[in-house]
């Protein structure tokens, strides 16, 4: 998946202002989509200019004009086939993972540290995600996009449980 299949997908979905498809980046997609924010103005533009997309500037009394972003037939058929293509491993980078991997050669209380550094951190991602729950299912969210926002509960839920539990047994080791 690379940033361009995600803004066709959400241009596929409606016409939408980069703004917009900012914010849905860093809310909705947040928890499964890692992208830099200063990659979705680039992406519009070369999209733009390949035809998969079209741009329309709104004019607009007493606020700056805004730019609507619509998908054209060829960037609807780009989408169709990442759709359709075969579905790629997902790539996982954790700092905190890779800290305790090499953890032997840090302090116990270091350890127990990141630890709960990362639980704070997995919670807090939880919480923002319980806290729009029902705003975004009451909102119209289909089946499929339910299914990706329960995975991303699912998946905090059990990161946290595992983090606790190893705690439980670091402190058991004393």
């Amino acid at each position: 998946m690379q940033g361009r299949d995600v803004v066709l997908g959400l241009l596929n979905e409606t016409s939408r202002t980069g703004y917009e498809i900012k914010t849905i980046i860093e809310t909705q997609l947040s928890y499964f989509f890692d992208a830099s924010i200063g990659m979705i103005y680039p992406t519009l533009r070369k999209l733009e200019k390949e035809g998969k997309i079209k741009k329309e500037r709104v004019y607009q009394a007493d606020k700056p004009n805004k730019n609507v972003y619509t998908i054209t037939a060829d960037g609807k058929a780009e989408f169709a086939a990442y759709l359709n293509s075969p579905v790629a491993a997902d790539i996982y980078k954790s700092d905190c993972l890779m800290r305790l991997y090499f953890g032997d050669e840090l302090p116990k209380a270091e350890v127990i540290s990141i630890i709960h550094q990362e639980i704070k951190q997995k919670q807090n991602l939880l919480d923002y995600l319980q806290g729009q729950y029902d705003h975004w299912v009451g909102s119209g969210m289909n089946p499929t996009k339910k299914i990706a926002l329960d995975y991303g509960i699912a998946n905090y839920q059990a990161a946290i449980k595992v983090l606790q539990q190893s705690l439980a047994e670091l402190h058991a080791d004393n």
